[in-house]
């Protein structure tokens, strides 16, 4: 639990919802609504496993717009469909209708659990599709070589230098250099930093700034495990304060309460 000595506010910028039949996972809406209120969280932004079933996950995103109603200013959601299984046509009306209609603020890419090559035509509609909404796009990073190499995201990071792209879990410990690099080269490259080692977390926050990384946990189980590595870190206040709310307001245009 961190010590709030202050008033300190969180954003959890990477939570799941529902079923997946790729990591053979479970999470309710108690225990999203659980994880939020028991460590008082400002704000959690919500997004599908990328194993929910059938895709497109409407049951999904329905139960994460119905929260994000409930709790206004306090539960967002990132739209994640896997590419594969639908036309394009349909992913991007489906992408463009919960961004635009519902409310969520990104879009997400699993390169392992929906198995895209950041060198396809999917992943370039990806890209594209959450350019012209002029939202972020969070990719899965570190596990699951060769397609979550943070490396491959630099062709994109180029072509589209007004995205805001985040790199989740920040190469997930085996490529946190590449993650590091790909952050440091690139104006619109930022961190997410669940299941990361809290060194490589201090030390991405020290080289690149504050501002360019942000906090997440990914899963219920794994919350007290990411506010402990935050408790363990030597930052300052204004350091804790970036990473724990103030870059995910500035990459997700949020203003949490």
């Amino acid at each position: 639990m961190i010590n709030r000595s202050r008033d300190i506010k969180i954003v959890d910028t990477h939570f799941h919802l529902g079923e997946c039949r790729v990591f053979d996972l479970n999470v309710t809406e108690e225990q999203v609504v659980k994880t939020l209120n028991d460590y008082s969280f400002s704000a959690m932004i919500v997004q599908p496993f990328p194993g929910a079933f059938p895709q497109p996950p409407i049951h999904v995103l329905n139960k994460i717009y119905e929260l994000s109603r409930k709790y206004e200013n306090r539960i967002y959601g990132i739209v994640s469909i896997n590419p594969h299984v639908v036309e394009p046509d349909e992913w991007k009306s489906q992408v463009r209708k919960w961004i635009k209609d519902y409310g969520f603020i990104g879009v997400k890419l699993h390169t392992i659990g929906h198995a895209v090559n950041l060198m396809t035509k999917d992943a370039a509609m990806i890209f594209q599709t959450a350019d012209e909404l002029e939202v972020p796009l969070m990719i899965h990073s570190g596990l699951g070589q060769p397609f979550a190499s943070p490396a491959h995201v630099s062709y994109y990071a180029e072509m589209y230098p007004d995205l805001r792209i985040v790199l989740a879990h920040a190469g997930f410990v085996f490529s946190a250099v590449d993650a590091f690099l790909m952050a440091r080269n690139y104006k619109n490259i930022y961190l997410e930093t669940s299941w990361s080692n809290m060194e490589d977390i201090q030390f991405f926050i020290e080289k690149l700034g504050a501002d360019k990384v942000m906090f997440g946990t990914d899963l219920p189980s794994n919350t007290p495990i990411e506010l402990a590595k935050v408790n363990a870190m030597n930052l300052n206040n204004e350091q804790r304060d970036s990473f724990l709310y103030k870059t995910a307001e500035k990459v997700f245009k949020i203003k949490v309460p």
